[in-house]
């Protein structure tokens, strides 16, 4: 899973900065971040307090591209670094999608990683085409996800429930808690390998559903927004790529529902034999 011996993302040229933006970044001092501490391998903060995973290796670059200097604010849970961010114990939130609630007290960038939600069944379940169809299933969720806000909104057949991490909504899935986790791609493939859920399978995408994860900014700060999505339009595809390899080894292949075509294929050899046993 971990590959220890790529390189760390190189960085680029520094972005070009107009005289307001540098004369901020001098009299601001360091940008104090706010993180989700065990969320790996988007990121967490290890035995040393170090700040890793894919959000801390973009947002490095982000910081040497702008020439930001950045430090650490440790929590002990994503719901602690919500509520440090919204009392102001904090600049940014490194990693999250906007959502209307959250624009209450944050300014938010242009995203800078984009990773679809998928379902997350066991392997005896159907494939799961539309959430609308389903009644009386349990999807269950971790802890300030900002999935849960649109889910309970689109989809009240669901019965929702709430855990406290990313590992123990797919345990919950795993240990017949809940029908269904809904989860990143990255994540879910993640967890399934890591942790040897080989029972487990990703059984749909929820189109709409994807995570566009951005940089949230406190105390309506419009110049470090601007800054920070300066550093953001640095970032490819070969970046992200890179930061991706550097902590997974995943290879993900699209592929279709077999069970169903297993279905639609002896309906149709049904309907062509009864045609040929009446002609």
């Amino acid at each position: 899973i971990l590959n220890p011996s790529l390189p760390l993302l190189a960085s680029a040229e520094q972005v070009t900065l107009s005289p307001e933006e540098k004369a901020y970044i001098d009299q601001h001092g360091p940008v104090k971040v706010l993180v989700d501490p065990d969320w790996y391998p988007y990121e967490r903060l290890d035995d040393n307090g170090k700040h890793i995973g894919i959000a801390a290796d973009l947002l490095r670059l982000i910081a040497e591209r702008t020439g930001l200097t950045l430090t650490i604010v440790p929590t002990t849970n994503w719901d602690a670094s919500i509520a440090y961010s919204k009392s102001g114990q904090g600049d940014i939130l490194s990693f999250l999608n906007q959502t209307p609630e959250r624009d209450q007290w944050l300014l938010f960038t242009e995203p800078y990683y984009t990773d679809p939600n998928v379902i997350i069944t066991k392997n005896t379940h159907d494939y799961v085409a539309d959430l609308s169809r389903l009644k009386n299933e349990t999807v269950v969720l971790p802890s300030g996800t900002s999935i849960e806000e649109r889910l309970r909104k689109d989809y009240p057949n669901l019965k929702v429930l709430i855990v406290e991490s990313e590992a123990k909504a797919i345990e919950a899935v795993d240990h017949g808690i809940a029908d269904m986790t809904l989860r990143s791609l990255t994540m879910a493939a993640y967890i399934i390998k890591n942790d040897g859920y080989f029972n487990l399978k990703i059984a749909g995408e929820v189109k709409g559903y994807e995570n566009r994860l951005r940089i949230g900014v406190t105390g309506q700060d419009t110049m470090l927004v601007h800054i920070l999505d300066k550093g953001i339009a640095t970032i490819s595809q070969q970046d992200i790529q890179e930061a991706m390899n550097h902590h997974i080894s995943i290879k993900i292949v699209k592929g279709f529902d077999y069970k169903l075509f297993g279905i639609m294929s002896a309906l149709f050899v049904l309907i062509l034999s009864i045609n040929l046993f009446w002609t």
